[in-house]
C-alpha cells in the first residue's frame, strides 16, 4: 500500500477526519501528530488566507479511504 520510498500512500483518512480527512491523511503520510497539521491549517486560514482554498483543492484531488491504517496511531503519535 506504500510507495517505493517506504512512505504510505497519501490519502484522505475518513475515520479520523474532522471535515474531509486531509490533515489526518497528511499526518499519517508524514508521520507527524495530527494536531500539528490542524494547527498549521488554522494558521494558514487565519493569517495567510490560503488555507481554505488549499483544503478544498486537496479535498477534491486526494483519494479517500474508509479504512483506518492499522499503524495510524503509532505513526501519528
Amino acid at each position: 500500500m506504500g510507495n517505493n520510498d517506504g512512505r504510505p500512500k497519501l490519502t484522505r483518512i475518513k475515520p479520523k477526519s474532522m471535515l474531509g480527512g486531509i490533515c489526518a491523511g497528511f499526518a499519517y503520510w508524514l508521520g507527524w501528530p495530527t494536531w500539528i497539521l490542524r494547527a498549521l491549517l488554522v494558521f494558514l486560514v487565519l493569517f495567510a488566507g490560503t488555507g481554505i482554498l488549499a483544503y478544498i483543492v486537496l479535498w477534491i484531488l486526494m483519494p479517500a479511504t474508509d479504512e483506518l491504517p492499522s499503524d495510524y496511531d503509532e505513526r501519528t503519535s
